[in-house]
């Protein structure tokens, strides 16, 4: 069993994609002899809808694509977050909290990423406790330093926020005790 023309030139689009500068040239040439030798390339597919998102801020496009992988193999487990973090981007915090839900029931797929994405969704949403929450899930199940580090720094961040949001309601209560004592 080798690779197939597909597999191929699948890596070819992802090669052209990384470094600093990705050849834009390569990388849609290449995923679309990939797509033409194989219509249900999961991972062209996934790249697509990547590209699609992360580049062309055209979600609607992104989302065929990835919901198209999950059709042809919902264990792909490639495409969930970066499904999950576009729809964040797109502001489709519910679909993507069902779907980080759901991902997170498939045998080998990194929590740790999953639970970060959980915590993304709820800072947009600004429940900040619960975002700490699931960066404290995220950190157990990371396995590297610069991960764990990358979301000791997000929990960082985080809690900057809460503070902030602090601040807020004790100038809201300082001002309203004020107006009162105008008032009498």
């Amino acid at each position: 069993m080798g690779l197939t023309i597909a597999d191929t030139y699948y890596l070819k689009a992802r090669a052209a994609m990384g470094g600093f500068c990705p050849d834009w040239d390569e990388v849609c040439e290449s995923l679309n002899y990939a797509l033409s030798y194989d219509e249900n390339h999961c991972a062209s597919l996934c790249l697509l809808g990547k590209v699609y998102a992360g580049n062309l801020n055209q979600y609607t496009e992104a989302f065929d694509c990835f919901d198209k992988v999950i059709a042809i193999d919902s264990y792909y487990m490639d495409v969930y977050p970066a499904y999950a973090k576009y729809l964040i981007w797109a502001d489709e915090i519910e679909r993507a909290t069902k779907l980080i839900a759901f991902a997170l029931t498939i045998k080998g797929i990194s929590k740790g990423s999953l639970f970060w994405l959980s915590a993304y969704a709820s800072e947009t949403k600004e429940a900040y406790k619960d975002a700490l929450k699931h960066l404290n899930k995220a950190k157990k199940y990371s396995y590297n330093d610069d991960y764990f580090s990358f979301i000791e720094d997000e929990e960082n961040r985080i809690k900057k926020k809460l503070k902030l949001d602090k601040s807020k309601v004790k100038k809201k209560k300082s001002s309203s005790k004020k107006k009162k004592k105008k008032n009498k």
